[in-house]
């Protein structure tokens, strides 16, 4: 036993040391665990745990965002292993990533990147062969936050070197590299960052599993109305012996501009055919967009200004053309505030997740929220044996039951049908009692933007609130937490303030209590969710594929919502669902929580919240020795 690794806690909590094991024969034997464990239970520790006792030299471990990183890192960290991260390189380029500036399109940031490589002009890629692998190395190990998107912007600047083609190099020699999805998913990246491997070279990790339902938007691309005519205006500026390119653009703004007229709310089947037909040759519009992009970065060298952020609205258009010629992918419009959008994308997360699962060495899935039934095999299509690990089936309730406190306000809903002025004033109601009636950080949770916005312009204006945006920034989201005081943060189900979000403090203790669920997050009925439903009835039938869509995808966002407030067996928590759908017997099964009240109205609502406070009263920080509270 001497030459095993040693688990760095003073003590396993119940069933990590089994799980451990389960991980470590799962790879041996080149198999499939998918692992079902409780948010805050420390399934990070223990898998880490299971592939050191495995002796595996190559883990790919895939996250959904750069902030989930964090969390893994700290673990590798803590346990001694030699590792590397991959996230999104135009965010940390030195050259083109401009803080309080958008960061540039994956497109514009890498076709200006490959320029820059080929023609010598990044001196940080160029000074990457001055520094060794093992001052990268120490650069990693000695930074003292694991932090990834900080730790890269410092790489950068301390060192002077391209971060993402650093933190490649030192991955080629680490036991493990974590990187978010892309990396494994999107097949086209996958091949070019691990040149020379294939999937089965890997173990593969699969965090926040539960997300893979919806593994196909990955895959998507989309443009506006506006990029359209952007690149119109591009062509004709930088390259005009292109004219019958942009010809053929336009003739895609008049078809498509006379649709949008139409008014609709959802995504709208387009005719795809027809959008092929007027693109005509799609490789040509990847030709003219080089040219022009060349000829702008040679532009900005000779201005001596070394700006090099060139940014066409041609390279998005030529990413989205070249998808519609897959068959697997269907065109939708839709409008996104005020902007026309046309979204090229497949409908079956089967198409981007089958190859990465089925070929990997071995595969480990794990998440809090993996759904009930053939989560591998069913549900995603990969036909691959495989075991699942139930920790709280096999060990027991993770958490008192009594630590959770949970109130259905009946005479409130988000249907469709019943949505207008009268619902958002009620809910409202509810968000501001508690809001005023509840100290601490408060997180709101609502189905859609237009639904919570609706609501939130019916709060009163001294509530102090952070709304979620596309734009909103994590870190300034967590910045203000870590000011105290009363905050009630209102975000949308499945978005970036929900899943695999950590509201702690310093020392990593929880600081949301207090979670709401405003409505249920089911798919908007359009065309979108019923060519969706068409694709994977195909493949699993439509009963199945109705309950996936409807019941398990929807109990899935909000149970994730429902656990950022417990992040430990010693955690208490409130659970405030507002809509008398929850008491459905298919929905209340599937979220699988027991209800403490139910509140007919917001005035007697009002007397729950000194029962709220009371039982809130009661929460004990970690003891000394024990394992964070924010192990995954």
């Amino acid at each position: 036993m001497s030459g095993l690794p040693r688990f760095p806690y003073e003590e396993f909590r119940r069933g990590q040391r089994e799980l451990a094991e389960a991980v470590a024969d799962t790879v041996r034997s080149n198999g499939v665990l998918v692992i079902r464990a409780p948010t805050g239970y420390g399934k990070t520790a223990a898998v880490v745990y299971g592939l050191l006792l495995a002796g595996v030299k190559r883990i790919l471990y895939a996250v959904r965002t750069v902030n989930e990183i964090d969390p893994v890192l700290r673990e590798l960290r803590v346990f001694g292993a030699r590792h590397s991260f991959l996230f999104s390189a135009r965010r940390s380029c030195p050259l083109m990533y401009k803080p309080g500036l958008p960061p540039l399109s994956h497109e514009d940031f890498w076709s200006n990147c490959a320029v820059l490589r080929f023609k010598g002009l990044c001196e940080y890629y160029s000074r990457l062969s001055q520094v060794s692998s093992g001052d990268l190395e120490s650069f990693i190990r000695e930074y003292p936050l694991p932090s990834a998107f900080k730790m890269a912007l410092d790489m950068g600047r301390g060192l002077r070197v391209c971060p993402f083609f650093a933190l490649l190099r030192i991955s080629g020699g680490s036991e493990f590299t974590v990187a978010t999805y892309p990396y494994l998913f999107r097949e086209d990246i996958f091949t070019e960052v691990f040149e020379g491997f294939s999937y089965g070279d890997f173990i593969v990790v699969v965090d926040e599993a539960h997300s893979l339902l919806n593994a196909h938007s990955l895959l998507e691309s989309r443009v506006s109305l506006s990029d359209l005519e952007g690149s119109i205006r591009e062509i004709r500026r930088y390259a005009p012996h292109w004219e019958h390119v942009a010809e053929r653009l336009e003739s895609i703004v008049g078809e498509l501009g006379g649709f949008f007229r139409r008014k609709w709310k959802g995504l709208r089947l387009l005719d795809k055919s027809l959008v092929v037909k007027l693109l005509g040759d799609v490789g040509e519009i990847g030709d003219v967009e080089a040219e022009i992009r060349e000829r702008l970065l040679l532009e900005a060298l000779a201005s001596g200004l070394g700006d090099f952020r060139v940014s066409l609205k041609t390279a998005k258009v030529a990413r989205w053309a070249e998808s519609l010629e897959n068959p697997n992918y269907e065109l939708f419009a839709t409008v996104e505030g005020e902007e026309p959008t046309i979204i090229s994308t497949p409908l079956d997360p089967h198409i981007a997740v089958d190859k990465p699962l089925s070929q990997a060495k071995a595969l480990i899935l794990l998440s809090g929220t993996i759904p009930p039934g053939d989560f591998l095999g069913t549900h995603l299509g990969v036909k691959r044996q495989h075991t699942l690990f139930d920790v709280e089936l096999s060990f027991g309730a993770f958490m008192p039951r009594s630590n959770v406190y949970t109130v259905v306000a009946a005479d409130v809903t988000t249907r469709f049908k019943e949505r207008g002025p009268h619902t958002y004033h009620r809910i409202a109601g509810y968000v501001t009692e508690i809001s005023r009636g509840l100290n601490g950080v408060k997180l709101v949770v609502y189905p859609s933007y237009e639904v919570m916005h609706s609501v939130v312009e019916r709060l009163p204006g001294d509530l102090e609130l952070i709304v979620e945006t596309p734009a909103t920034n994590l870190g300034d989201v967590e910045a203000r937490i870590m000011e105290g005081g009363d905050v009630t943060i209102n975000a949308v189900a499945g978005g970036k303030l929900v899943e695999g979000v950590e509201f702690v403090d310093y020392e990593g203790r929880n600081m949301l209590h207090i979670a709401v669920i405003v409505g249920l997050p089911f798919p908007q009925p359009d065309d979108y969710t019923k060519r969706h439903l068409e694709a994977l009835a195909k493949r699993i039938g439509s009963r199945e594929a109705r309950n996936l869509v409807y019941i398990v995808a929807t109990a899935i966002k909000v149970r994730q919502a429902l656990g950022r407030a417990v992040r430990s067996p010693e955690d208490k928590a409130a659970y405030i669902l507002l809509d008398y759908r929850f008491l459905r017997k298919d929905i209340k099964q599937v979220v699988g929580l027991k209800y403490d009240n139910v509140t007919p109205n917001v005035e007697t609502f009002k007397r729950e919240i000194g029962k709220i406070r009371k039982h809130l009263a009661t929460i004990t920080e970690n003891k000394p020795g024990e394992q964070s509270s924010t192990l995954q």
